[in-house]
């Protein structure tokens, strides 16, 4: 295995990464000639082709997301082959962090077996309790069949690394999760510390709490939309859940009529239910193709559209920051801007992240997006990183701990306990305003040490609660309690 030094630089600098290196097929397509710097805040990731955006707020109080890193020469989706981390605190200036796993770490081999193309595709990446979880999707297309991947197997499945943090190696610590099949695994973690992933074309499951297994046997989820395909990712927001999705569409475009209302369009929709496990109701779109309604910037030559109008491939990641939600997508943007400083559409497989705003109505439906060269403005935050908790003046009655007038201003993403003496595992809820108001969060705990929770919704002055679900053991004691990742380290 190949082995080479990983770069932490800001985006103006080049990265090295080993899995722009594995391919080292000949593909008949234009180079990336233009050197001239990106003109534009979208794409937000310049130096190389990143795809399938996966963001959360991490406990450095960062936002991070793990992509999928398109070929350099192109050649499709075979040859997506390695991921990179990248970290915000603004929203605008990005880090990356380097390759964190690549398709030899899932082989487990120093070469693809024969007669087999391997490859990583749309990813996920969460932490729980003091570590970092990379879901990942392999796909093999099996060569038997020719050239035509129409008539040639192909096999897919989750797999998950570990990491003590997102800018280390991660390692394989389940190469399948058995009962998974399909790709664009997501996971959810809800206000009671339920996991679920979801994955593939309508699938979801639980997760047990060691991260790695499904907790019962997947279902199909019940959308109301017949058009449903892939790039599944679920968002809550005031109690309600929201799964977004890629619908099935039709390609080629037609230059000449590239919103023909006959074809079927590669929209990010979306439905809304009550519960994570649906039945989902249909509520309309998230985003349009890519390059609708963009009126600032280049256009393709005698048209009144931006060059990658021609080219889609919708996946959407959605993440909260300091009152603001925010779609992750991608879009050819740079790889037109590379090849033909805007001329041409650039290349269907050579994707950029790009960020724009989610603005909702007051019923709680999402207006579609509206797509920007300028993306998003930078975020600034003016508040501590941690608040600690006064658990000396704060005594548990009835098994309830209460902390009065707790400023949570912009919004704080994670809680954490240090605890002695449990000798049975339990649960605490933290509501606010009452003991059965507003749920944000669920520590579980199993053991003594640290215990920790993310926290949804928690932003705001309010009477903060820890409710345990079972009799708190008088010889069990809290020693210290925070809540944290209030702003950026």
């Amino acid at each position: 295995m190949i082995h080479l030094p990983r770069t932490k630089t800001l985006l103006k600098f080049k990265t090295v990464s080993i899995c722009l290196l594995i391919s080292m097929a000949s593909f008949a397509q234009k180079k990336n000639l233009n050197t001239k710097p990106y003109p534009y805040g979208n794409p937000v990731i310049k130096h190389m082709y990143t795809a399938d955006a996966s963001p959360h707020v991490m406990p450095d109080g960062r936002v991070w997301m793990v992509t999928s890193v398109d070929h350099e020469d192109g050649g499709g989706y075979s040859t997506m082959h390695c991921y990179h981390t990248f970290s915000s605190k603004d929203m605008v200036n990005w880090t990356d962090h380097g390759e964190v796993l690549n398709i030899y770490d899932a082989i487990g081999k120093t070469e693809e077996p024969k007669g087999e193309d391997w490859a990583l595709w749309a990813p996920d990446m969460v932490y729980y309790e003091g570590k970092y979880y990379l879901y990942f999707p392999v796909r093999i297309l099996f060569k038997e069949g020719g050239y035509d991947e129409k008539n040639r197997k192909t096999i897919a499945y989750t797999a998950v690394a570990v990491s003590d943090s997102p800018d280390k190696r991660f390692k394989v610590i389940n190469p399948k999760i058995e009962g998974t099949t399909g790709i664009d695994p997501a996971i959810f973690i809800d206000d009671d510390g339920q996991k679920y992933l979801y994955y593939g074309s309508h699938m979801a499951a639980k997760l047990k709490d060691n991260m790695t297994e499904l907790d019962g046997k997947p279902i199909k989820l019940d959308v109301d939309d017949d058009r449903f395909m892939e790039a599944i990712w679920m968002n809550k927001k005031a109690g309600k859940y929201y799964l977004s999705y890629h619908t099935e569409y039709d390609k080629p475009i037609d230059p000449e009529k590239p919103d023909d209302l006959f074809r079927k369009k590669s929209r990010l929709d979306y439905g809304v239910s009550d519960n994570p496990l649906g039945p989902f109701e249909y509520k309309g779109i998230l985003n349009y193709e890519l390059g609708v309604n963009v009126s600032e910037g280049p256009k393709y030559p005698g048209k009144n559209y931006v060059p990658w109008r021609l080219y889609q491939s919708n996946h959407g990641g959605i993440v909260e920051y300091h009152g603001q939600e925010y779609l992750f997508y991608h879009t050819s943007a740079l790889s037109s801007w590379r090849q033909d400083e805007f001329k041409n559409a650039g290349t269907w497989t050579q994707r950029s992240v790009c960020i724009d705003k989610i603005v909702y109505d007051e019923s709680g439906q999402i207006r579609p997006v509206q797509q920007t060269l300028t993306g998003v403005p930078a975020v600034v935050i003016n508040q501590p990183f941690e608040i600690n908790l006064d658990i000396k003046s704060n005594l548990i009655k009835n098994n309830i701990l209460e902390f009065k007038d707790i400023n949570l201003g912009s919004g704080y993403y994670y809680a954490g306990m240090n605890l002695k003496g449990i000798k049975t595992p339990t649960k605490c809820a933290i509501h606010l305003d009452r003991p059965d108001g507003e749920l944000i969060g669920t520590f579980i705990i199993k053991k003594d040490g640290i215990s920790e929770t993310l926290l949804r919704n928690a932003n705001r002055t309010h009477t903060v609660f820890f409710v345990f679900e079972n009799q708190f053991d008088a010889n069990s004691k809290i020693v210290s309690a925070k809540i944290f990742a209030g702003s950026p380290k």
